[in-house]
């Protein structure tokens, strides 16, 4: 286990740049209203490197790298809740955080999380302005005796809606699976010129990973309709050890058509160890061979083990690219960090109304082995994961819980409806509430990051 050779730097490298981001906005706004950062710290702990800037700035990286922080003049802590109550010149107060009014406090609380929506929204937007808007079809393969099925669709139908929500990809499906793991969920789907209607009802569903993450989901009983072409090959694939190349078309396996990619554990998983004659097309010329499926151990929905045939191969890349200008990659990116708030607070709201597990909350060991697994993918899942963290990173300070940047605006939303801030009691209780929260939840989610390593082992 490399945990800490190949995840730590890769979580260290992620989390220093979105804390710098966050604390950046509440450091920029500050400036914008001429209030004075003591100091701006990356980590928390003794100072392992620092500088102090002509503004008198302490600039630091500090030892524990689990967060950081802005500390404002005439702050009483790192938190900026409650003033320090030292004495300061007239000079010095004009610039002290507690002497702005209202809407300075406000903005500058507010300037962090707007930093990591920000700065995801920026380089979403970069990357669908250079690169193009990746999506999928909504086209779908409907797997026999399924939800889908049950719910009238068929193989080839193209789904255009899911409950509430116009579906534009077919990540839009996926991400309704994890959602919503056993609602009944309306669909609306076109076959040829018809538009039609049903109910999926999914089927709960935890499947583990080949990093051993637990994925719960409602199963909708479909997959994308794609292409039976070899897109490449698992180690010791008996199909690659049999002749088959990647781009190689799949037309039958044992005289019968191969219609789409997940046609085709249907057609061979009870054949484990039994040689299959597959046909197949390459650069237009039939070929055929025999193939002697692998027996791979699955396990089903309900938790059970069982053995499958595989050939262990992947299917080619059916990812589409939609090509924007600077406007239609700017509300690309808005739609893309929109999404990913809805998901986070949906999930939220599920854990605290126990409608999902609260084994889903990770702490900073998960977020690191997700940095090791993203560097898998290289610098596409290292920006992918930073930008899914900024999200957020962002959104979660915005919860009105104490000790959060969103805990401080729903101080100041009290101050602005009564006129009058919190007693300094009140704002000294909240506090204790709001660490008591966080260190709570940090305990949690590293207990469940433990438990999820264990697991590794066994």
């Amino acid at each position: 286990m490399s945990l800490f050779t190949t995840y730590l730097p890769y979580f260290v490298l992620v989390l220093t740049l979105l804390v710098f981001v966050h604390e950046y906005g509440h450091y920029w706004v500050g400036r914008r209203f001429g209030i004075h950062a003591e100091v701006f710290s990356i980590g928390f702990g003794p100072e392992l490197i620092g500088w102090t800037d002509r503004n008198g700035t302490r600039w630091k990286i500090s030892a524990v790298p689990l967060g950081g922080y802005v500390k404002f003049l005439g702050d009483s802590d790192a938190t900026s809740a409650t003033p320090s109550g030292e004495p300061l010149t007239p000079e010095q107060s004009k610039r002290a955080f507690f002497s702005q009014p209202l809407y300075a406090r406000a903005a500058v609380v507010l300037g962090g999380p707007l930093a990591n929506l920000i700065f995801a929204f920026v380089v979403l937007t970069a990357v669908f302005f250079v690169a193009g808007e990746p999506y999928t079809p909504t086209t779908v393969a409907v797997q026999v005796d399924g939800p889908a099925a049950k719910a009238g669709l068929r193989t080839g139908d193209e789904v255009v809606r899911l409950g509430d929500s116009r579906v534009n990809r077919y990540e839009d499906i996926t991400e309704a699976q994890f959602l919503h793991l056993s609602k009944p969920m309306p669909v609306e789907y076109r076959r040829g010129n018809q538009l039609l209607k049903g109910v999926i009802v999914p089927k709960y569903c935890e499947r583990t990973d080949r990093f051993s993450n637990t994925m719960r989901l409602g199963d909708y009983g479909m997959d994308q309709l794609v292409r039976p072409v070899v897109g490449g090959f698992v180690a010791d694939s008996p199909a690659e050890a049999a002749g088959l190349k990647v781009g190689d078309l799949l037309l039958q396996i044992d005289g019968k058509p191969v219609d789409y990619f997940s046609r085709i554990p249907e057609m061979i998983g009870d054949r484990a160890g039994s040689p299959l004659a597959i046909t197949y097309d390459r650069d237009g010329k039939r070929g055929e061979a025999m193939v002697t499926p692998i027996a791979d151990k699955a396990v089903d929905c309900a938790g059970k083990e069982y053995t499958i045939g595989r050939l262990r191969i992947r299917p080619a890349n059916v990812t589409e690219v939609r090509n924007h200008g600077l406007l239609g990659a700017m509300g690309a990116g808005v739609r893309a960090v929109w999404g990913m708030t809805s998901m986070f607070y949906t999930s939220m709201g599920q854990i605290l109304t126990a409608a999902r597990p609260v084994d889903e909350l990770g702490g900073p060991i998960r977020i690191a082995k997700a940095a090791g697994e993203a560097s898998y993918a290289g610098w596409t899942g290292i920006l992918n994961l930073v930008i899914a963290l900024s999200v957020v990173l962002g959104i979660f300070n915005l919860l009105p819980v104490p000790m959060l940047d969103g805990g401080h605006l729903a101080m100041y939303l009290y101050e602005a409806v009564r006129g009058k801030p919190l007693s300094l009691r009140a704002q000294e209780l909240g506090l204790k509430v709001g660490f008591s929260l966080v260190i709570g939840l940090a305990l949690l989610a590293t207990f469940n990051d433990i438990k999820q390593i264990l697991r590794m082992f066994t």
